[in-house]
């Protein structure tokens, strides 16, 4: 395979040191940061750049000692130290390999400060070359979210009528794992939720041929009071054809004071991408994705 061809103008300009936006994931002990996005203009773009390009960008942002915030759940969480970049620090061989790869994705060894020391085997959170948010931000107002309870009751209200609309049944929306939380996203003064409907059987199929559900939805709140979709995401159909997807977290990325909320992607046995959703004219759209692989060889030239 050949290295990815860019046309002019279409690299990402590194000479302005642009911000960039992290996924920090996987062992607790041992965890890995990879770029998911570029700030331009309180704007997310795609980080395009030649081979050598990369290893500029590895030793800009992955030297080893640098020091960026750590997000979760909307707030900066403490921090993430780069250990060892994808080819700085770590003598002649690269963090990774892929077979018959030439172009990788960098990715970064990291550890992660005590005050966001796991609790658990694996972490998940969002990282940034330079704050995103303030710091001296005020908390959220307790009415910021709901109760556990009421969550879970205006999800499944509000995923029963758009169930409806997709001819899918309720006693197939009742057999699915369910999983809603609230949060204040910047959107109006009341939470977003977001509700996940997954057919547990979708982890161990008896075949890909199997029919399968699945629901991912966003509601706000409405001028008249009423929670209604702003955001749907299903499945009603063959296994093999499906994409799943789940929320990974929330973050004002682009400082305009409304968060975006990332989601994760992925077809059964596949690679997981990102998908990076901006509030728009009442709606939640897609704004960024990643690509679904860290082989960089046939990127596409938009």
């Amino acid at each position: 395979s050949d290295a990815p061809t860019i046309n002019p103008g279409e690299e990402l300009d590194l000479s302005v040191r642009p911000t960039i936006i992290f996924q920090v994931f996987g062992s607790a002990n041992d965890p890995r940061m990879v770029p998911i996005a570029a700030l331009r203009q309180g704007a997310l773009v795609p980080i395009v750049l030649r081979q050598q390009g990369w290893h500029h960008f590895d030793a800009m942002y992955f030297h080893p000692g640098a020091i960026y915030p750590l997000y979760a759940d909307g707030r900066l969480k403490g921090t993430v130290t780069v250990r060892r970049g994808m080819w700085t620090g770590g003598g002649n061989d690269p963090l990774y390999t892929l077979p018959g790869c030439q172009t990788l994705t960098p990715l970064a060894a990291v550890t992660l400060s005590s005050t966001s020391a796991p609790t658990a085997f694996t972490v998940e959170y969002l990282a940034a070359s330079t704050p995103v948010i303030d710091s001296q931000r005020p908390a959220a107002p307790a009415t910021a979210t709901l109760p556990a309870a009421e969550t879970e009751r205006i999800a499944r209200t509000v995923a029963a009528r758009v169930a409806q609309d997709f001819h899918i049944n309720v006693a197939t929306l009742d057999s699915l794992d369910f999983h809603a939380l609230s949060f204040p996203s910047g959107v109006g003064t009341a939470p977003t939720i977001v509700a996940s409907f997954i057919d547990p059987e979708a982890d161990n199929p008896a075949s890909l041929n199997v029919r399968t559900t699945h629901l991912l939805l966003i509601a706000n709140r409405d001028s008249t009071g009423a929670y209604v979709p702003t955001f749907i995401h299903r499945v009603n159909g063959a296994l093999a054809d499906a994409e799943f997807r789940r929320f990974v977290d929330h973050l004002d990325l682009t400082g305009d004071g409304v968060d975006e909320i990332v989601l994760e992607g992925w077809h059964f046995g596949g690679a997981a991408s990102l998908t990076i959703l901006g509030w728009r004219d009442g709606k939640w759209v897609t704004v960024h994705h990643t690509r679904p692989t860290w082989c960089l060889d046939d990127a596409p030239s938009k």
